[in-house]
């Protein structure tokens, strides 16, 4: 990426805009050198931490980085032997020494705070990350791993910096925090024989100037200052009145500058005394500088280090002042059914709050985009826009767009943009920019993005068509991204006959003849040339004599185009539509399904009822046996009196033998069907619409818990044992693969499936309690401030719940509640669930500025 490309695309601007938000003039100055990098690695470490900073910059500690005065160009003196620095780079160097100190006891107040939230965790769950145990009660001893992987970056920088409190505080020993060296022991009696000498100075000539004798021969009764020392003003003529040493004659000679000679003697002691107070000065400071000299790698190094943050939370700064976000990493060699190139919402940073966001999103496959549309309807804009996105990106800075906006990183971004006549070169318009794409032709990888502006313009029409048709198909060859904007109408034809190529335009608005500036995608565009002219002045002779012309020399394309462009919309439409009857087909598909289990349910629920009537009845029906059996005991008894009580007996046992197997197969049926069902619902919110979430399926159609009995298979309301201990516990839904989420007594956990077992039937079914979500969270996104304030005690409650579950499905870390002081109902509620919900790590009230006790700030594990 040479500087012309860096001009072109205004690379150079946007710097110097971010550049300002630097704290110190020496991390602007190394700023301003920056260019893009074709690391990865290098920029996925300057994102890292830019994404820490952005984030911190939102929190309630935000970053404590603090600007200095320049100090590297005296720095390398501290370790000459005999060098001293002067006062105002003394307190310089200390002002940078207490602004290391400051960012890195930041760092430390981090690590520490994290530390606190982190105990606090392990305190309310025995099932904790492995990761988290490695916390003691010594918050220096947490190791930067331990930390959020968005935190550890930044952190882990600031806690790097070395310790600068002796340097700091040696400097400070000496200078005041106003930057004026101390009053120490070694110079207090120097200055006040200075003091005493001035004194005795102004008193000597005081006496002169009050003198009723020489009142007439003063030319001013006031003292004046020449070279240092303190004269009285005479007139020439009276001269010899006042014994002395001549400073200075006036240039009209009527005045003389006298020092009396009782005044010399006091102004010789004044100077001698002065030097002496330099000389100590100079000692003073000198054995500062000797002190500093052990202190000189730390220093450097820490200055660097500081210089190189002061970029990066200069990048964090300008990226949330413009609303910015990082660009998500893509590989150029994956997948071909991924698109490699995606910009939503993108707005170019120079336009302001006149920009219009642009979506531009390549297919898969495609490495051409052919952008046609009218002139004036942002095709260029659009283009140095990409560009200029994907320059920042490779610099480690956000860019002006929304989520989630995706940008590979590319080896060479070429462009051919603007005019490339040159009267000193000899080269015409055409000349320059076949140099240029030569130029770029020769270093072009499947790696780079090229931007070529008016491609086969500034030459015969036919021929320019031939010359860009054949630059294309070289780069089709070498397959980088390329972007081009044409006039050309061959060239949206070539679009649609290479499959690595995609046409778009730029919207034009036929009744105001004016463009949108949005891009469509898949559809070329008109150039619109005739209207344009026509709007602009034209006069509409000309313009419909062009129009005669046009009709005459070549068919109608723009009429096909309309008729593409109407199709696509056409397209579109049914597209939408379809997925709106797929979705209600699903929808519909689904309640279906739950109705069924639900009736399934219920059968179960009666033939269990119907089960108790049999038990009971045999147990009645035994009873009678039993006394019958005694009575023909006591009485007459013959065996087949016997035989028949007996048969009976086996009949009715083998009765409700055969009921309780049939109930067992019906619940075993059910319980699969049950599976089948969470599964379904499980990936309910991938293939309905979001107007879905929210709604609750239950197994009993009443919206609740419905009641089946215990299946060994693990499933969502199986009872299991957990751990070594066998802690007996029931499983409330599948987690990630591999997981489940089980409560035990009041405490809900994520365990492995590899440390539960189901518990064993025993011969007995035992009713259990199962609930079916079928809120998955959908698009919905957790609140970043939950507000309670005018909620019944349960609406609150089960708000509350909704939004721990979906700030831990959505990965949303820390958030905030308000639900007022008042009588503290909803306080206490919110306080002992967040106390009982295991991903909660830490919560605390909010400062009294921000809310007090009425708002509670929640920190998510």
């Amino acid at each position: 990426m040479n500087e012309r490309t860096l001009e072109v695309l205004e690379y150079t601007r946007i710097r110097e805009k971010i550049a300002g938000y630097c704290m110190s003039e020496e991390g602007r100055a190394a700023l301003l050198e920056r260019v893009p990098s074709v690391d990865p690695l290098e920029i996925n470490r300057l994102k890292s931490l830019g994404q820490a900073w952005l984030r911190s910059l939102s929190g309630e500690t935000p970053p404590q980085f603090r600007g200095w005065p320049p100090v590297k160009p005296f720095l390398s003196r501290i370790q000459v032997e005999g060098a001293s620095l002067a006062i105002d780079e003394f307190y310089a160097l200390g002002l940078f020494c207490d602004s290391v100190l400051q960012f890195r006891t930041w760092a430390e107040a981090r690590v520490t705070a994290i530390s606190s939230g982190r105990r606090d965790s392990l305190s309310k769950s025995s099932s904790v990350p492995k990761a988290v145990a490695v916390f003691t009660s010594s918050a220096s001893s947490v190791p930067i791993s331990a930390l959020s992987s968005v935190d550890s970056d930044l952190i882990t920088q600031a806690s790097m910096l070395p310790d600068l409190s002796e340097p700091r505080d040696e400097i400070f020993k000496i200078i005041d925090k106003s930057g004026e060296i101390r009053d120490l022991p070694e110079l207090r009696a120097i200055r006040q024989n200075i003091r005493r000498i001035q004194t005795d100075i102004e008193k000597l000539v005081n006496r002169y100037l009050g003198d009723e004798n020489l009142k007439s021969v003063l030319q001013s009764s006031l003292p004046t200052i020449r070279d240092g020392r303190q004269v009285i003003a005479l007139r020439s003529s009276f001269r010899s009145r006042v014994k002395g040493i001549v400073h200075e004659v006036s240039q009209s000679g009527q005045t003389v500058y006298i020092e009396p000679e009782d005044v010399v003697d006091r102004n010789n002691d004044l100077v001698t005394e002065e030097h002496r107070f330099s000389r100590e000065v100079a000692r003073i400071l000198r054995e500062l500088t000797a002190r500093l000299s052990p202190y000189y790698a730390e220093i450097l190094s820490s200055l660097d280090t500081m210089i190189f943050l002061d970029g990066i939370g200069s990048g964090s700064r300008w990226g949330r002042d413009q609303q910015c976000v990082y660009a998500e990493d893509a590989d150029l060699n994956a997948d071909i059914t991924i698109s490699p190139l995606q910009l939503r919402q993108g707005r170019h940073p120079l336009l302001g709050t006149r920009a219009v966001p642009i979506d531009l999103v390549l297919t898969p496959g495609g490495r051409i985009l052919i952008i046609t549309g009218p002139n004036t309807g942002g095709k260029t804009v659009s283009l140095k826009t990409v560009a200029l996105f994907a320059l920042l990106n490779q610099s480690g800075w956000p860019i002006p767009a929304a989520e989630p906006t995706v940008f590979p990183v590319f080896d060479y971004i070429g462009c051919d943009i603007g005019d490339e006549q040159s009267l000193d070169q000899s080269l015409s318009t055409f000349s320059g920019h076949m140099k240029n794409i030569a130029r770029i032709l020769d270093t072009a990888t499947e790696k780079s993005l090229i931007l070529l502006d008016e491609l086969g313009s500034g030459t015969d029409p036919q021929e320019g068509s031939a010359i860009a048709m054949a630059v294309l198909d070289s780069l089709l060859e070498k397959k980088p991204i390329v972007l081009v904007t044409t006039h050309h109408g061959i060239l949206k034809n070539y679009g649609y006959t290479h499959t690595a190529c995609i046409n778009a335009s730029v919207d034009f608005d036929q009744d105001t003849l004016s463009p949108t500036y949005r891009i469509l995608m898949g559809v070329p565009g008109e150039s619109h040339a005739l209207d344009i002219a026509g709007r602009n002045g034209l006069n509409p002779e000309i313009v419909a004599q062009a129009r005669s012309y046009l009709k005459e020399e070549r068919a109608d394309v723009s009429a096909l185009i309309r008729g593409l462009t109407a199709k696509h919309e056409e397209l579109s439409q049914f597209e939408v539509e379809k997925k709106k009857e797929e979705e209600a087909l699903h929808e519909k598909r689904r309640k279906i399904d739950l109705k069924e289990l639900q009736l399934r349910q219920k059968e179960l629920e009666l033939r269990e009822s119907g089960y108790k009537q049999i038990g009971s009845l045999l147990d009645s029906s035994r009873k009678q046996l039993e006394n019958l059996v005694r009575e023909i005991r006591e009485g007459e008894m013959t065996r087949e009196k016997t035989l028949q009580v007996k048969t009976w007996l086996t009949e009715l046992e083998e009765s409700v033998a055969s009921e309780y197997d049939g109930l067992l197969n019906a619940r075993a049926e059910t319980g699969e069907m049950k599976k089948d069902m969470e599964e379904l619902l499980r990936q309910e919110p991938s293939k309905t619409h979001s107007s879905h979430a929210g709604r609750k399926g239950t197994l009993s159609g009443q919206g609740g818990k419905a009641n089946t009995e215990y299946l060994p298979a693990l499933s969502p309301g199986v009872e299991v044992y957990v751990g070594a201990a066998k802690r007996r516990g029931t499983i409330v839904r599948a987690a990630k693969k591999g997981f489940w989420i089980i409560t035990t007594d009041s405490l809900k956990m994520t365990v492995g499936e590899n440390e539960i077992s189901a518990v064993p039937m025993n011969g007995q079914a035992k009713k259990v309690s199962i609930e079916v979500q079928t809120d998955m969270g959908g698009d919905e996104p957790p609140a970043f401030e939950l507000k309670l304030l005018g909620m019944r005690y349960d609406e609150a409650q089960k708000v509350l719940e909704r939004q721990l579950d979906l700030a831990s499905m959505k990965g949303l870390k820390e958030f905030s509640i308000v639900h007022g002081k008042g009588h503290g109902v909803l306080q206490e509620m919110v306080q002992s669930m967040l106390k009982t919900y295991s991903a909660v790590s830490d919560y605390h009230f909010a400062r009294p500025e921000d809310g007090g006790t009425g708002k509670t700030i929640v920190t998510l594990s």
